[in-house]
């Protein structure tokens, strides 16, 4: 098991890595803005992600997840274009030797959630064949996407633990997992080691992000309000890192901890950023350019639940 973060293909952030003591990183793709040089259809991807794995290689760095499809799979407008994309996700992760891919579930945008779920079944059983064949798992990230961290209005039907289940049970396929983030168990008022505890062996990759209730906003105004639920750095939130690390190992989990950081309201990067632009700026950052340093704390935290070479 190893500590890492999130990160774009950057030569600055591998040597950030290595510099610092990270292990791993969550390949993050701007495929469906932008398909990379890296990644089919390009021409000559397969060199160019050969270059791309020897550089994450030579630094000691494990790519422990494709961040490839975070899109509403389900928009009739963008349907087949979303199809391509996860295939060719799946097609580069296989080149490089990562194991997962992972992103949203898509949803059938103002219907129940429940409502998703056909839809769901078509879509993902033909991706499940398709990364089953290459020897890839899919994990979906259960965010729900919606206004203050709530399924309402949100473009991911995989957003509450009752949905976990409808959909894993929708496809026999066990591709199909999750990309476990305790922050949207803590924000949905849900136990995070319970959650491990049912869905363990379906958990595929995990997200190292925090989340507080502050209880004083919610105890005047309610949940719907503005930061009641706060995301951060691991450390910082009321999730228990201990017994989340703990109850993974349990249930057979032995990937990575990708560090997901720039939600934390102080420490994150604030350059090139407008006052407009932060949420709540009573409650930003006290400083620019912390996100590093948020990193850093958040990979110590982490580390005691981790000894080195385990």
């Amino acid at each position: 098991m190893r500590i890492g973060f999130l990160s774009e293909y950057d030569k600055e952030r591998i040597e950030f890595a290595k510099k610092n003591g990270f292990g791993c990183v969550e390949l993050t793709t701007s495929y469906f803005a932008k398909p990379p040089e890296y990644m089919p259809p390009a021409d000559g991807w397969k060199e160019k992600a050969a270059a791309l794995k020897a550089d994450y290689d030579d630094a000691g760095l494990r790519i422990s997840s494709i961040a490839g499809f975070y899109i509403n799979h389900m928009d009739p407008k963008i349907e087949e274009s979303a199809r391509d994309t996860v295939r060719n996700t799946i097609l580069f992760a296989e080149e490089i030797g990562v194991p997962v891919v992972a992103g949203f579930a898509g949803r059938i945008m103002g219907e129940p959630l429940e409502a998703s779920l056909p839809k769901f079944k078509e879509i993902w059983t033909e991706h499940a064949k398709f990364a089953e064949d290459h020897g890839i798992r899919i994990a979906f990230e259960c965010c729900p996407m919606g206004r203050y961290n709530s399924p309402s209005g949100g473009n991911n039907c995989i957003s509450t633990p009752d949905m976990y289940r409808k959909c894993l049970d929708s496809v026999d396929s066990e591709a199909l997992g999750f990309e476990y983030d305790p922050s949207h168990l803590v924000g949905l008022f849900v136990d995070p080691v319970a959650n491990i505890r049912e869905f363990g062996d379906r958990i595929y990759h995990v997200h190292a992000k925090g989340a507080r209730v502050n209880w004083d906003i919610v105890n005047h105004y309610g949940i719907w309000y503005p930061q009641a639920i706060e995301h951060c750095m691991p450390g910082f939130g009321d999730e228990d890192w201990g017994q989340i690390i703990k109850e993974l190992r349990r249930a057979g989990y032995h990937g990575d901890l990708n560090i997901e950081g720039w939600h934390d309201q102080v420490f994150r990067d604030s350059k090139g950023r407008k006052p407009e632009d932060i949420p709540d700026p009573a409650r930003g950052p006290a400083a620019p350019d912390l996100e590093d340093a948020g990193l850093l704390i958040a990979k110590r935290h982490l580390e005691q639940w981790i000894p080195e070479g385990f």
